[in-house]
């Protein structure tokens, strides 16, 4: 059945190169995909393979070099000034280090209370109860700490604060940078139940970046894996980590750790380093470390096609898909 939703983000060949010419490093290659209103795409890789570069490319942090990013149909990447401006509130990020991300000088009522400010939303007693709401959703008592400093906050907390600013102006895409993984397990856990709930009270669409693919999986929808640049496959969560097609993919998942030590994903085990941004080989990306590589794919770039149902994968060889 062919789907008729319209995406809330769509984004078309995004490339990010940084320097030029020989010192040129192609970060983000070409990275297509869509989001949909309400669900949570994941975006899984090795460290270094454009997944934060992506994300801070589709906020405009980092300049898109070519490639186009739709938001609400709008492409944000022809838009400059109050235009720009105008677009980024609704759309928001959630950084990976969730004390440098907050202002040491400022008051945590203020930190959050700064969107508000800058665009004038809303004054006096509305602006103060607004503030204390966001505060107590995310689970921080105003009364008690609203005037103290980031800096007496744990980590946990600060991203608890990181989450209520990035709600401030009722985005409708949130950008979630690795936003955990500088947490304890027990810390992840809540900050994650948080987001879940604040996603369906606040009908949020999320892009949930990381590394850790347990985490991803029980957050996303959908899952894009990413590698040196080019994503590789995407897909439904479940279908993507129960029968992956691209061998990537399955070196990934059998990196992950797991309950059982005996489990056979345990015994695929990627060998070597991923090659430079800055001289990638030609075709296929992951061909130097791929068991299945041959002539073809030192030759020709593989592009991503339907093995099934919403299930997209860029290999010559895709592995075999089952179903139950």
């Amino acid at each position: 059945m062919t789907d008729t939703r319209q995406p809330l983000l769509r984004v078309q060949d995004l490339t990010v190169t940084f320097g030029h010419h020989h010192h040129a490093v192609s970060a983000v290659a070409g990275v297509s995909f869509e989001i949909y209103e309400g669900e949570t795409l994941g975006l899984v890789g090795e460290s270094g393979c454009g997944k934060s570069t992506t994300g801070k490319a589709l906020m405009r942090i980092v300049e898109p070099s070519s490639g186009t990013i739709e938001l609400g149909g709008v492409d944000i990447t022809e838009q400059n000034g109050r235009a720009l401006r105008n677009a980024r509130t609704h759309m928001q990020m959630i950084f990976q280090d969730p004390i440098s991300s907050l202002n040491p000088r400022r008051r945590v009522k203020d930190i959050v209370a700064e969107p508000l400010d800058c665009w004038k939303k809303v004054r006096g007693p509305e602006r103060d109860a607004m503030i204390s709401d966001l505060l107590s959703k995310v689970g921080i008592d105003p009364a008690v700490y609203g005037n103290r400093y980031a800096r007496q906050f744990s980590g946990g907390q600060c991203q608890r604060i990181s989450i209520a600013r990035s709600l401030a102006m009722r985005p409708k895409l949130l950008i979630c940078d690795e936003m955990v993984s500088a947490l304890d397990v027990s810390v992840q856990a809540q900050i994650l139940n948080l987001l879940e709930d604040l996603k369906a009270e606040y009908g949020l669409t999320l892009l949930f970046i990381a590394h850790d693919l347990a985490v991803v999986k029980n957050v996303s929808d959908r899952v894009a894996v990413m590698y040196l640049g080019k994503i590789c496959e995407i897909g439904p969560a479940d279908a993507l980590y129960e029968a992956p097609a691209h061998p990537y993919t399955k070196f990934l998942l059998g990196a992950a750790l797991e309950a059982d030590p005996d489990s056979p994903m345990h015994s695929q085990v990627l060998e070597g380093e991923p090659p430079s941004p800055m001289n990638p080989p030609s075709g296929c990306r992951f061909r130097t470390r791929c068991p299945n590589a041959t002539e073809r794919c030192a030759a020709e770039e593989p592009q991503p096609r339907e093995v099934a149902p919403g299930h997209q994968v860029a290999c010559h060889f895709p592995l075999s898909i089952t179903r139950k």
